[in-house]
């Protein structure tokens, strides 16, 4: 193999995939080796730097969130579950009454709501000037005194 390992090459090496080929160059090539080993050095000083930095942290804190003393959490958990059945069990004839009420038929208030307008549309004399049609309706004498006269 006259060319280098690539870096795709050389994780899977450090993963532990190897081909034959590959496995051959390292054996031959000081540069890939000392790359191989360049990574397995940083890799190794990630590693001790974050278990020493976890180690640092778990020291440092006063109280671990993940653990509960025996008995400081139960009390509020009581109380909870007492507010939670309690607002469960006002809610259910909330419910229940709502659930059963007949609902109001919309086609219905529709129809009233239409025939109201096409009543007000229809009219010939709008409801305030009625009195005065009454006033000057065609049965009135004056009325048919003019339409004599026209014709």
């Amino acid at each position: 193999m006259t060319r280098h390992l690539s870096a795709a090459e050389i994780s899977e090496w450090m993963v532990g995939t190897r081909s034959r080929q590959s496995e051959d160059h390292f054996h031959e090539c000081a540069e890939c080796r000392g790359e191989l080993s360049r990574l397995q050095d940083t890799l190794s000083d990630f590693r001790a730097s974050v278990r020493e930095w976890t180690h640092e942290q778990s020291a440092a804190a006063p109280f671990p969130v993940w653990r509960v003393r025996r008995g400081y959490g139960l009390p509020r958990l009581r109380w909870a579950l007492i507010a939670a059945a309690t607002v469960l069990l006002a809610v259910i004839p909330v419910y229940r009454a709502n659930r059963h009420q007949p609902k109001l038929d919309s086609s219905l208030d529709d129809a009233v709501l239409l025939e109201q307008i096409d009543e007000g549309v229809s009219r010939s004399v709008p409801a305030p000037m009625e009195p005065l049609a009454t006033l000057v309706s065609e049965d009135s004498p004056a009325a048919g005194n003019r339409t004599q006269q026209k014709k």
